[in-house]
């Protein structure tokens, strides 16, 4: 597993999720470079998301990542395949945006994994 390529919040260790994901399937703008194309966001945390339909990647490269109705937000490659990459996202999502996401385009019925505990 590749280590992540921004700080993680003070305290939390770097082998585990901060955040559990949140299986959603949406479609974002997805930039690298001056290429630009829509992907399919398949989880998503505050701190990154999973992608598909974004073809090879390296670690650590940056890319920018909108998603729908917000600015663009730059991530870091943390893995990739040939089908799919996880992002870990520059700056994290704002609590309210992640919630309306999951909501809007979760596949739990609008609630957050993290509420069923």
């Amino acid at each position: 597993m590749i280590e992540p390529s921004h700080p993680r919040p003070p305290g939390s260790p770097s082998a585990e999720r901060v955040h559990p994901r949140e299986q959603v399937e949406m479609m974002a703008r997805f930039r690298r470079g001056i290429a630009s194309s829509m992907v399919l966001l398949k989880d998503l945390t505050p701190w990154g998301a999973r992608v598909e339909g974004v073809g090879a990647l390296e670690p650590d490269e940056v890319i920018a990542l909108s998603l729908p109705g917000c600015r663009p937000s730059l991530a870091f490659v943390a893995w990739a395949n040939a089908h799919c990459a996880g992002l870990e996202f520059i700056e994290p999502l704002d609590d309210d945006l992640f919630v309306d996401l999951v909501a809007r385009y979760g596949l739990s019925g609008g609630k957050l994994a993290s509420a069923a505990a």
